[in-house]
């Protein structure tokens, strides 16, 4: 496929895309991505999480610089912050009244650390939290027992808020985007993986067609839509199959490696 010439950036989402089922790198993913970078082409990792959420896996493959964080109101190089877009105070504050009335799970993420209501840390399960990722939200950083008052307090700090419902009414000047059924999760209007891809794609001076985007949820969607090469793999959401240019195996099949191994090819 002529898409897979001159790809000169690889931008990979973890949960459900790169990682298995079982939050786990395999060993023909990592070599794939090795190789990519060896043959001198960046890989970037595209993540919703926080970045001290990362895992080593991905993160201690030596050549994968830069990290894109927090659904994209953060990116980095080498472990150092090298943009951040967070959420307006005045807009925190409108979130929080949105909600003022509804018995909902709020988390927030300041500089790269995750603090969550203590009740979605202690019993993650009762809210719709999958089986595989339960130690990763028993180990975030803060358990808070206001989280109203602790997003208000932190108001000028917020990278993203995300509201564990499966209600979307949410829309203002903010971008709302969703990675799992149960989550709404709100950044900066400047903040999506999109935008800080292309953000980084300025930086390193690479065009969007040369770039390859990867993922699996509907955070990913417009990512790969913006690329020259959008990638879904088959476990994907909807709304990503339907913007990608070509859809790959699963993760529990790792289809990154194979995308990674044709691009090569080409």
């Amino acid at each position: 496929m002529d898409k897979m010439k001159d790809i000169k950036l690889i931008a990979l989402d973890l949960d459900g895309t790169t990682l298995a089922d079982s939050d786990t790198l395999s060993k023909r993913t990592q070599t794939a991505i090795e190789s990519a970078i060896k043959s001198g082409i960046t890989v970037v990792a595209a993540s919703g999480r926080p970045f001290v959420m990362m895992p080593d896996s991905v993160m201690n493959i030596v050549g994968l610089d830069y990290a894109i964080t927090s659904n994209g109101a953060v990116i980095s190089q080498c472990g150092k912050t090298v943009h951040r877009s967070l959420i307006l105070p005045d807009d925190v504050l409108k979130i929080l009244g949105a909600v003022r009335n509804d018995d909902v799970i709020l988390e927030g993420f300041i500089d790269g650390f995750t603090y969550a209501d203590v009740r979605y840390v202690h019993r993650p399960l009762d809210y719709g939290c999958e089986p595989e990722y339960f130690e990763y939200t028993r180990s975030c950083h803060g358990k808070i027992v206001d989280m109203r008052s602790f997003l208000s307090k932190h108001r000028n700090e917020l990278d993203l808020i995300s509201i564990i419902s499966t209600d979307e009414k949410l829309r203002n000047s903010v971008e709302i985007t969703t990675s799992t059924d149960h989550f709404v999760e709100i950044m900066s209007a400047e903040a999506s993986k999109a935008k800080a891809l292309l953000r980084l794609c300025d930086f390193l001076n690479i065009g969007m067609e040369n770039v390859c985007a990867c993922g699996n949820a509907d955070n990913d969607a417009d990512m790969i839509a913006e690329s020259g090469l959008g990638a879904a793999v088959e476990n994907a959401s909807q709304k990503c199959l339907d913007r990608a240019d070509i859809v790959i195996p699963s993760n529990n099949n790792d289809g990154v490696a194979q995308l990674i191994e044709k691009i090569l090819k080409n």
